[in-house]
């Protein structure tokens, strides 16, 4: 696993960089239970939820292999607080996270463009694009990068992304993110992503979720306040 190529995090290090993002998350979710044991069958279902807070991200090394080791925790107003965790981050957008602790899916938002060279020039190509394609264990990953607007440094870079999984059934996510990447700093100053993940448990149902996620860089400590980062 990719995790067990991050090397031992002592935990009372000082980071190399402290960055707080905030957040808005919404879902919305349908779907329908095929098989309800103890029911006379299939039956439906529907739910929301949103929260708004921040996002910490302490930035504690740089690995071998360019991987950022990262803690990364959550605090929401009401359901989304999540408690620190240990993960790695690459430019290639994969993340790993200590699998014995829970992890948000804002927070892996966030994580997958705090990677070292996220923006790599060598591989933007000559309309401004780059692609990403990886295979790990029963996920897949193929995204679509197009930088629309440079203005001193800061990018706007549009994503398309689809991620599938075949664990658990059938698990597709498509994903449409609008990012402003400060290439000088190499954080995100702001990200907008829709996203909407269906899945199909086979006898114990299927669903769809629609998520909306928007992040925006509050505090960067190599920078200070990050008031004026965005285009």
């Amino acid at each position: 696993m990719l995790f067990a190529l991050i090397p031992y995090v002592i935990a009372d290090a000082a980071p190399v960089r402290h960055l707080v993002y905030s957040f808005t998350y919404e879902s919305k979710q349908n779907g329908t239970v095929t098989n309800d044991p103890g029911t006379s069958g299939a039956r439906s279902f529907t739910g929301s939820l949103s929260d708004h807070g921040t996002i910490t991200v302490d930035v504690m090394k740089e690995a071998p292999d360019r991987g950022l080791v990262v803690i990364v925790s959550e605090q929401g107003s009401d359901t989304r607080s999540a408690a620190p965790v240990t993960c790695a981050v690459y430019g290639n957008t994969l993340v790993a996270c200590d699998p014995s602790k829970p992890t948000n899916s804002e927070e892996l938002t966030l994580l997958r463009f705090l990677g070292a060279n996220f923006v790599d020039p060598a591989k933007v190509d000559a309309n401004s694009h780059w692609a990403v394609s990886e295979n790990s264990g029963s996920v897949s990953v193929k995204a679509d990068y197009t930088i629309t607007s440079n203005s001193d440094g800061v990018l706007t870079i549009n994503e398309t992304r689809h991620v599938e999984g075949h664990a658990f059934g059938s698990d597709k996510t498509e994903t449409q993110t609008k990012l402003v990447y400060d290439g000088r700093m190499q954080v995100p100053a702001s990200i907008d992503e829709y996203a909407t993940e269906r899945k199909n448990s086979g006898i114990q149902g299927i669903s769809t979720t629609v998520l909306q996620t928007t992040l925006k860089l509050v505090t960067d400590s190599l920078a200070g306040k990050a008031g004026g980062t965005s285009p």
